[in-house]
């Protein structure tokens, strides 16, 4: 009888303990996402051809996963016993440092030298942004690139101990900073900004920057610009624990940590166009009477912070989050007198992987020789961004060329002419933007030329299918 009493304590609570997070829906089921997760809806039985619904079951699980009853207040739990007993995070998107000090995880290749992109692939990047910058200084428009460091890049001293075997001493930053500093780019360099500075500007438990951080960077853009613009030296500025990072969100969301941030007198002259609900919207554009001068910027979630500066030094400003960069339609539709590309240190393969939607400029070369044979297939699609061009991509293998070799498409016209375009870096090739009226309705019969010093080697002949519009 003992024996079955003990049982009985043991399994009831258990059973109880199971039953919570069911049961519990009926009076506090999750309604909000955590973090970075989206709003999801209970699946349907039927799917929209009035078909049994195969997979509601595994939908109707996941659908529970993200709303059982006091979710996050399990979660907060579950991560304040994993981060204070084991110094480790129930995140894998989160990263657990010391005192106190939160990373995001997938700067963690940046940080360790892991998975560094070659140097062939960092010039990509930057010959991207030369061709970026091309157009549109022929737009009649300033440009500058920058990039917003990782955290822990910056200060790595609350890095967990056992990430302190790097991979490699090489880091993509290292490799940026010395090709770049040799090309025609504009560019803000703010890892040489914040590294100058005895002050951490970056928020403890969030990504980002604090916001006197984001005032010192916006200052040297606009230095870098030669635009006259309010460095707010003598704004009011007030210290307040009123800020929850985005990485505290994510890893305590039943009991977010509040910290101390800088909050800038700024006296706002500017107004919203767009149905701004905050700062994290993908499209903003705001108009300032007070202001001169037109401005596009893209951005990612650094730039959530330097909005308000930039939007009070413009008269009007445009600031997106879509990707890739729609380039040649936003000067067209916008008209902007200056264009601003940032984006932080661990998306740097963006730039490669997805480069700013222009037309591929056209060149005249010479051939002065046949190179050594580079394999290559080719694709032609219509741009899903921009249907004005076909997007023609070239794969061949990156490592037969040498790391400032240059691409160029000779591509045969409908009406017998043929156009050279000097091609954007790809991660596995090269890519061009061409437009659709002069090569539509036809295969494309291509010449791969390569640039190597100052000869023009013919490397390859090919085709592409037809892009039909």
């Amino acid at each position: 009888m003992k024996h079955k009493l003990l049982r009985l304590l043991f399994i009831v609570p258990c059973l109880i303990l199971c039953l919570i997070p069911s049961v519990g829906m009926i009076f506090h089921p999750t309604d909000e996402p955590i973090g970075n997760e989206t709003v999801t809806d209970f699946p349907s039985l039927n799917t929209d051809d009035s078909g049994f619904n195969v997979d509601y079951l595994p939908q109707a699980g996941d659908w529970f996963e993200k709303h059982f009853a006091f979710r996050p207040q399990s979660v907060t739990l579950d991560a304040e016993i994993m981060a204070t007993a084991f110094q480790t995070s129930n995140l894998d998107s989160v990263t657990v440092g010391n005192n106190d000090w939160l990373y995001y995880s997938s700067t963690l290749d940046d940080y360790l030298g892991r998975d560094t992109l070659s140097e062939r692939q960092i010039r990509g990047v930057v010959h991207n942004m030369e061709l970026t910058q091309e157009y549109v200084k022929g737009q009649g428009a300033s440009f500058l690139f920058t990039v917003a460091p990782n955290k822990n890049t910056l200060y790595p001293e609350n890095m967990p101990y056992y990430y302190s075997l790097p991979a490699s001493d090489t880091h993509n930053r290292d490799l940026l900073r010395a090709q770049i500093s040799n090309s025609r780019v504009d560019y803000c360099d703010l890892f040489s900004m914040f590294e100058e500075q005895d002050e951490v500007l970056y928020l403890k438990q969030d990504s980002h920057w604090n916001n006197k951080g984001a005032l010192m960077a916006y200052d040297n853009m606009l230095d870098q610009l030669n635009k006259d613009h309010n460095d707010y030296s003598s704004a009011e500025v007030t210290r307040t624990k009123d800020s929850y990072g985005d990485l505290s969100k994510m890893l305590y969301p039943a009991a977010r940590k509040s910290e101390f941030n800088y909050n800038y007198e700024l006296n706002e002259t500017y107004s919203y166009e767009t149905p701004t609900k905050s700062v994290e919207d993908a499209i903003i554009k705001t108009v300032n009477p007070s202001a001169q001068g037109s401005l596009y910027m893209y951005r990612d979630s650094f730039g959530n912070a330097l909005l308000p500066y930039f939007a009070n030094a413009y008269g009007s400003a445009y600031f997106t989050k879509a990707y890739p960069v729609n380039l040649q339609v936003e000067m067209l539709v916008n008209k902007p007198d200056t264009v601003i590309i940032e984006i932080v240190e661990r998306n740097l393969v963006w730039l490669i992987e997805n480069p700013p939607v222009i037309p591929a400029p056209e060149r005249v070369v010479s051939i002065t020789g046949e190179g050594e044979t580079l394999e290559t297939s080719f694709t032609a699609e219509l741009s899903e961004v921009n249907m004005q061009y076909i997007a023609l991509k070239g794969s061949f293998d990156c490592d037969m060329l040498n790391r400032d070799d240059t691409v160029y498409l000779r591509v045969k016209a409908k009406d017998g002419t043929i156009h050279t375009y000097e091609a954007f870096d790809a991660p596995d090739g090269c890519l061009a933007y061409i437009p659709v009226s002069g090569f539509s309705g036809q295969p494309l019969e291509i010449d791969v030329v390569v640039k190597c010093g100052d000869d023009y080697n013919l490397v390859y002949h090919t085709s592409a299918d037809s892009v039909d519009v």
